[in-house]
């Protein structure tokens, strides 16, 4: 898996791009080598963190415009004797995007998919300045530094745009953790990280359900395929009215879903009160209904129309 982390080169040229710049004077303000500097721009712009135009032979440089990088900045500017490049390239941002809440070096270390070792040793710099501390053997942000997983979570917003928009300009993301998002787009996207899911997905369980000229795709570089458990969660995440969570009835009824694995699913998309509802209204053939779900008279005729049994 291909987990991209912002370097401290990358992120020490991005502290030094205030405006406009070219190769050469980003080079010299950072005593780099022209051709150095040159492949480090290359890169910053794949990021998605840099973007650049031509005028004669120069090639002009920009920040990019993302939330991110102005979250970057104000702490750059407040804490001007932090070296923030130095402490938050390699996986540290991977970290820090998982340390909204207390959490143990085993815990970040599943969650971003690293050794612990990776994690005390980025952890340590911050924790030496203040910025981390732990207790009950768990790291936890200090308070001043609480904003710092913000910004983490946006760097990773950023990569998940500047992956979809090498497709489309068009799209709305729905869903994003770490290294997977779910995304809404008009655009048929055939690339092997791009999942299909959402409605047009429910007719390969031969429940045809429209999806009004969208697409959905989940994108996700560790899984194979959707599984029903996710596509039903995504679902809910699309939108969750009463005619998608009655066909996410009749998926979970014609599938057998595992009631553990669909329940985890929920959890990790957000989505568990709706997912819990779902199954009680299942299990009590309708007797406990919320206020979206269909009456169980509605929901059997829909279920003996696709010859779901129910």
């Amino acid at each position: 898996m291909c987990n991209i982390v912002y370097t401290e080169a990358e992120l020490r040229a991005l502290e030094a791009l205030q405006g406009e710049s070219t190769v050469s004077g980003l080079a010299e303000e950072l005593n780099r080598s022209r051709s150095y500097m040159s492949e480090l721009v290359t890169r910053m712009e794949s990021k998605g963190l840099v973007h650049t135009s031509r005028e004669g032979k120069q090639k002009q440089i920009n920040r990019s415009d993302a939330r991110a990088i102005e979250l970057f900045d104000s702490f750059v500017q407040r804490y001007t004797h932090i070296p923030f490049p130095e402490l938050l390239g390699g996986a540290t941002l991977r970290i820090l995007y998982c340390l909204q809440s207390p959490a143990s070096a085993s815990q970040l270390a599943e969650q971003v998919g690293v050794h612990r070792s990776t994690v005390h040793r980025s952890l340590s710099p911050l924790e030496n300045r203040g910025m981390v501390y732990k207790s009950d053997g768990k790291y936890r942000l200090n308070d001043d530094f609480e904003e710092l997983s913000t910004v983490a979570r946006e760097f990773a917003h950023l990569r998940h745009r500047h992956r979809i928009e090498d497709h489309t300009e068009s799209f709305t993301i729905l869903w994003e953790s770490l290294d997977e998002f779910l995304v809404q787009t008009h655009t048929d996207i055939e690339e092997d990280a791009f999942h299909l899911t959402g409605p047009e997905l429910f007719q390969a369980y031969d429940l045809p359900l429209m999806a009004r000229q969208r697409r959905y795709y989940l994108y996700s570089e560790t899984v194979a395929e959707v599984s029903p458990a996710e596509l039903c969660c995504h679902m809910i995440v699309i939108d969750d009215g009463t005619r998608s969570q009655s066909y996410c009835l009749l998926l979970l009824s014609e599938m057998a879903i595992d009631r553990d694995e669909v329940l985890q699913a929920a959890q990790k998309y957000e989505v568990d009160e709706q997912v819990s509802n779902l199954l009680e209204y299942l299990d009590t053939e309708g007797g406990s209904r919320s206020g979206r779900l269909p009456r169980w008279e509605e929901f059997r005729e829909l279920a003996d129309e696709y010859g779901v049994a129910v």
